[in-house]
């Protein structure tokens, strides 16, 4: 009974090992981002199910070569070296993740990164992705969209800033989370018509999962996939002038994406 565990610890280092020096990596690559709270996780815990599909669940290093990234462009000597510049990152991403977590059989690799306040103080939510798109070219991303109201609410009911060393738990105004949510459904509409990218309106996966998980198996080349299971979400708390309130702030927003033929969003 105590073979197999002892074989894969074995195993481990020299899996690792050969990824790194044969750069046996997954194929494709994905990103799931979108307002926090808007359906992320049950995103990446859905595709993580998947057999030919490894997650990293806010990894965090795409933020990292971000920041690195935008810090290396301050500078005048630097600015013209961009390609090489995006190639280095490149290669920190690829060694990260080739180091974390035993790849082989794999064919798509999955991260994770909301678009909260604490990781991104200076809100730059877009040029977060501009970055990640100059690093890895070829990247799928996933857009996920929810219903502000619920949303908003499940922004409420959670501090803020656990995973920073360091670093105070906080919380924000109903105001500041209704803002963040309308700083990611402009990016969501600026998106829309990216061919590497699928909005994924959260309400439309929960209520018709079959056949919003073909579209997304579709997108992403995923074979023979489990499809999407809803869970039961929360009792919304808000009183009516609180909804009053979050839908006034929204309006502008939900009125750009039904523009793009979004529609339904508030439920």
């Amino acid at each position: 009974m105590t073979i197999q565990p002892r074989y894969k610890e074995l195993a481990r280092p020299i899996a690792l090992e050969l990824q790194r020096n044969f750069r046996l990596f997954p194929q494709h690559i994905c990103l799931i981002s979108g307002a926090p709270r808007s359906g992320t996780s049950a995103l990446c815990e859905w595709l993580g199910r998947q057999r030919t599909v490894s997650v990293f669940s806010e990894s965090r290093i795409l933020l990292a070569v971000h920041k690195f990234m935008e810090e290396a462009f301050r500078f005048k000597n630097l600015d013209g070296d961009g390609e090489k510049i995006a190639k280095l990152a490149r290669r920190l991403v690829f060694d990260y993740y080739s180091n974390s977590r035993i790849l082989l059989g794999k064919k798509l690799l999955v991260d994770k990164e909301p678009l909260e306040p604490i990781a991104f103080p200076s809100r730059e939510y877009a040029e977060f992705i501009i970055n990640v798109k100059k690093i890895l070219p070829d990247v799928k991303l996933l857009f996920a969209i929810r219903d502000p109201v619920a949303t908003i609410w499940s922004m409420s009911r959670r501090t803020w800033g656990e995973s920073l060393v360091a670093q105070e738990s906080q919380r924000f105004t109903l105001e500041e989370y209704a803002e963040n949510w309308c700083s990611c459904a402009h990016l969501a509409a600026q998106l829309f018509s990216d061919k590497n990218t699928y909005i994924v309106q959260f309400g439309r996966l929960v209520n018709d999962p079959g056949n919003e998980s073909r579209k997304i198996f579709d997108f992403l080349n995923i074979r023979n996939g489990f499809p999407f299971q809803p869970r039961q979400t929360h009792e919304i708390g808000f009183s009516n002038d609180e909804r009053r309130k979050i839908l006034q702030i929204v309006q502008p927003q939900l009125e750009e994406l039904e523009c793009q033929g979004m529609t339904n969003l508030v439920q």
